[in-house]
């Protein structure tokens, strides 16, 4: 692998966590995003005054539901190890990943952009895709945001 990589990590008094780490091709087959990972991606564009907007990208989708159901069964909030990300998404530069649990989508969102790393996540200009893992467990919702800044990310994982 050629090029900048980049590590950033910040956290939020156990509530949430951020992480700009390593990405790589994209195919709609490989994900398909429910009604909340979608609310997310919007919440996340809405956001982005000012500074393009993310697509939201099934293989980076799929690689952060993998992590949100590694959490839920865990039932522990952590980010995706470097080396496991590294593994997971291919040909990267530049990733971020915002984990977080809570009660819903709105209020999850409203802390991530309350907390400053996870909000530089959202707001970095040179993210280009985004993938967003939701999932609903004991009236908990726990979720996985990757951002990514390549043309076309992909994952070995669809």
């Amino acid at each position: 692998m050629s090029g900048f990589k980049r590590f950033i990590t910040a956290s939020l008094a156990g509530l949430l966590i951020a992480t700009v780490m390593p990405a790589g091709s994209a195919s709609a087959a490989c994900y398909s995003p429910n009604r909340a990972e979608k609310k997310f991606a919007r919440l996340i564009n809405t956001a982005r005054t000012g500074v393009a907007d993310l697509r939201l990208d099934p293989q980076l989708s799929k690689v952060a539901k993998v992590h949100t159901r590694e959490m839920v069964k865990a039932n522990s909030l952590y980010h995706t190890p470097s080396d496991v990300l590294g593994r997971r998404v291919t040909n990267w530069s530049t990733l971020g990943e915002n984990v977080g649990v809570g009660s819903a989508v709105l209020s999850l969102h409203q802390a991530f952009m309350g907390s400053p790393a996870h909000r530089d996540n959202i707001l970095f200009s040179s993210f280009r895709h985004v993938g967003v893992g939701v999932l609903k467990k004991d009236g908990r919702m726990w979720v996985t945001v990757i951002f990514e800044a390549r043309t076309d990310p992909g994952s070995p994982l669809c």
